[in-house]
């Protein structure tokens, strides 16, 4: 019977496994159902800029601007000490478990990566964000008493240019451009040139939405999204400033894809670098830009 027992428990991992499971709930988006299921036990993060916060917010939640996090005007992470400074005097400290939101697709998704380098291991986010709350909004502003915080940082999950650089043509990592077609394939030039990361594989992060929302699609429609990307393999997710595709690395991370980074400059950094090497190459027209500036001055100059 023992035997017996063990062969089952052996079947109902591999069918765990085999299944597709995801992460840890962790790593999940949640809902208004759940935030108030657990109200008193998490922090609520806010993550818009302070005015959109003052106009209303989800009652309790504390504002950390993710733009508060970022260098200017590269929109950087800012180096880990500051981090720790301004987190520490928002209340949190590393052990807090917290659900953060925002308002559109992405900007929460950017501040989870960023507390999930500084070494946070509870973090979650609001499905589709402040658009998807089901309740009342708050104009009070809610404060947390300081606290320390003390970060962890883990550095296999950040990617600088250097480190992109050496890891072209390597069969070991794929490079996931989530951009759209048009600027992956350099016909909508953002940059100082257009094109992509030599070896990139392109999935737009819009992908991941539900059509005409700011809802994620459900997790098993996500993995047939990702269900060609190799699981044994290091992933580094790219866009035009590391925002957008911070969304395509929590969905990752919630497919259960254990080793992906996010390259935080991104195609600004890399497209404006001649010196790197690119694929589907344009350049960006100053004569025609030159032009239309002159055409719009002669008409301001009209009136």
């Amino acid at each position: 019977m023992g035997r017996l027992f063990k062969i089952l428990g052996m079947v109902f991992v591999f069918t765990l496994l085999s299944s597709g499971a995801y992460a840890a709930s962790s790593q999940l988006p949640v809902d208004s159902a759940w935030i108030n299921q657990h109200n008193g036990k998490i922090v609520l993060v806010d993550v818009r800029n302070r005015d959109a916060y003052l106009k209303g917010h989800i009652p309790d939640a504390v504002n950390i601007p993710v733009d508060d996090l970022q260098s200017k005007p590269d929109a950087i992470l800012l180096p880990v000490h500051q981090v720790e400074k301004i987190l520490g005097e928002k209340g949190l400290d590393i052990n807090k478990e917290v659900v953060l939101y925002g308002a559109g697709r992405e900007i929460a998704y950017l501040e989870f990566w960023m507390l999930d380098y500084m070494g946070m291991k509870d973090l979650h986010v609001l499905d589709g964000g402040i658009e998807q709350w089901k309740g009342k909004l708050s104009t009070a502003e809610t404060k947390l008493p300081p606290a320390v915080f003390k970060a962890s940082p883990r550095p296999n999950i950040y990617a600088a240019t250097s480190y992109v650089k050496n890891a072209l043509r390597k069969p070991h990592i794929i490079l996931l451009d989530v951009r759209t077609t048009g600027e992956y394939k350099g016909t909508d030039v953002r940059s100082l040139r257009g094109g992509h990361i030599p070896g990139a594989t392109n999935i737009d992060f819009e992908e991941n939405y539900q059509d005409g929302s700011t809802k994620l699609k459900s997790m098993d429609e996500l993995a047939k999204l990702y269900s060609k990307l190799d699981k044994k393999k290091e992933i580094i997710v790219y866009c035009q400033t590391g925002t957008r595709a911070t969304n395509t690395y929590f969905v990752l991370k919630a497919l259960g894809f254990p080793n992906v980074r996010n390259y935080d400059a991104s195609w600004v950094e890399w497209g404006s670098n001649l010196s790197l090497p690119a694929d589907d190459v344009s350049y960006f027209n100053f004569v025609s830009v030159i032009k239309t500036l002159k055409k719009l001055e002669k008409e301001v100059q009209k009136h």
